[in-house]
């Protein structure tokens, strides 16, 4: 067969960019539009926790699928993509919200692989599943503490991958509005966008500069997190959160998310570099490890933001931080 000539790959590389676009636009475009909207939902403050359950819930259908297709393999079976979408709707369905509330949400999940791919990821070589001297085709050595180290490191990538996975999609998110809102909506919008661009910025950062050290990785984790500590206790403290009412206080709540969200972002870029070297069994690993951490944060954050109420909003007109 012919080579594709170099418009074809442009045209195709530009689709599949298009493709990728459009689901986050949806996405994004959402929890943009949160800043003007969430004082005028039943939800309230809560609406960020109700979303991140939605998408989580949604994803949750592809990655059943997925995984159902993998172990289905040797039979020669095959999922049609309409259940993929019955399955994701339907889970949608199982969120209570309460009346009027808007109960879905879009959002990318894992992809179900092409027929015929089962051949090739036979042909590829897992790194969580084999050391790397049966990839080169040579004969193993005597010393298996470099198999158990290579497995432990792939460990460790997917529960790190997990992990900020699970912040970044469940966890702060659910809390954004508490820790932003107190500063007045300005100060939420800009956390939201800024925080949305930052993520593209440290994918990009990535591509230059790729951080290929575990403890590396586990050091940008703990800043991130130092920040995730700071934003929950603004959420904590809702709503008269420290420095409210000044521009000092925009200024850092602005600044936590960008840099929290962008540090995050960069780790689970450079984790998935890690673990492309894996072959195509290591990436299905990682998307599972993304879909899980993000469902498990969002539903962890549900009850109490939600049901229990332990994060307070503030009221329009009321000063509740005064003397």
């Amino acid at each position: 067969m012919a080579a594709p000539t170099l418009g074809r790959l442009a045209l195709t590389h530009l689709l599949v960019a298009l493709f990728g676009m459009g689901s986050w636009a949806a996405v994004n475009g959402i929890w943009v539009e949160l800043p003007v909207v969430v004082k005028d939902l039943p939800e309230g403050w809560s609406l960020p926790a109700y979303l991140s359950v939605c998408v989580a819930l949604g994803n949750l259908g592809l990655l059943v699928v997925t995984l159902w297709r993998r172990l289905t393999l040797d039979k020669g079976e095959r999922v049609p993509i309409q259940v993929v979408q019955a399955l994701s709707m339907g889970l949608l369905l199982l969120l209570p919200s309460p009346p009027s509330a808007p109960t879905g949400g879009p959002g990318p999940g894992l992809q179900v692989g092409a027929p015929g791919a089962e051949e090739e990821e036979e042909k590829e070589v897992s790194l969580l599943q084999e050391p790397p001297s049966q990839v080169a085709g040579t004969t193993p050595g005597p010393d298996p503490e470099a198999y158990r180290l290579l497995s432990a490191r792939s460990a460790c990538l997917l529960g790190l991958l997990a992990v900020t996975n699970a912040l970044t999609n469940g966890v702060l998110p659910a809390v954004q509005s508490f820790s932003s809102l107190p500063y007045g909506r300005l100060a939420y919008h800009l956390a939201v966008v800024l925080g949305s661009a930052a993520n593209p910025v440290a994918c990009f950062l990535a591509m230059g500069v790729l951080c290929r050290s575990l403890g590396g990785l586990n050091g940008l984790s703990l800043l991130g997190m130092l920040f995730g500590a700071y934003l929950m206790a603004l959420a904590v403290l809702s709503p008269c959160p420290p420095l409210v009412g000044t521009s000092a206080g925009v200024v850092l709540v602005v600044l936590s998310w960008v840099l929290c969200l962008g540090v995050f972002s960069y780790v689970k870029v450079a984790v998935s570099s890690l673990l492309h070297g894996g072959g195509q069994r290591a990436l299905l690993a990682a998307g599972v490890a993304i879909q899980v951490g993000s469902l498990l944060g969002a539903v962890a954050m549900f009850p109490p933001t939600s049901i229990y109420h332990v994060f307070h909003s503030g009221k329009d007109c009321v000063d509740p931080c005064g003397p």
